[in-house]
């Protein structure tokens, strides 16, 4: 219970709101959805005779995925150690989601054609929320005047 309590101070002396850590639990629940959907992709979702389909699957599986784990694994210890430098990297994933988001629309939905599976059209549907999120915990992080910095 100490341990418990240890943490929850910690978490409260950041100074961040409820919103904020309900949207860092969001994001978190949809990077994860996000990275079991792409590591169980069937093997059919790419044409390996095709040249583009093959560097969106680079793409896809290994830039995006490492990017997202790095992510998920680094996220916290930043954020508990600088507010400064959880703001500066906050702003840069959101800028890297949304520029994907909106490349993905542009481009990786034409050459690819995803499977009907559930978890695909339910990751499509909610990662507007998803950008959302990271743009509030982006202007929280920015505009909340923390005693911890």
């Amino acid at each position: 219970s100490w341990l418990i309590g240890c943490k929850y101070t910690m978490i409260r002396n950041l100074g961040l709101s409820k919103i904020f850590w309900v949207a860092l639990a969001f994001s978190y629940f949809f990077l994860l959805l996000a990275m079991y959907a792409i590591l169980t992709l069937p093997k059919s979702t790419f044409d390996v005779n095709n040249a583009e389909h093959v560097v969106t699957a680079v793409r896809l599986t290994y830039v995006r995925l490492s990017i997202v784990a790095v992510s998920l694994v680094g996220y916290p210890i930043i954020l508990f150690s600088s507010l400064k430098y959880a703001k500066y990297v906050t702003i840069a994933l959101t800028a890297w989601a949304i520029a994907i988001y909106i490349d993905d629309h542009l481009v990786l939905y034409r050459i690819i054609e995803y499977p009907d599976r559930g978890v695909v059209l339910f990751i499509q549907s909610i990662r507007p929320m998803f950008l959302v999120c990271l743009l509030w915990m982006s202007f929280e992080l920015t505009f909340t005047k923390s005693e911890v910095r």
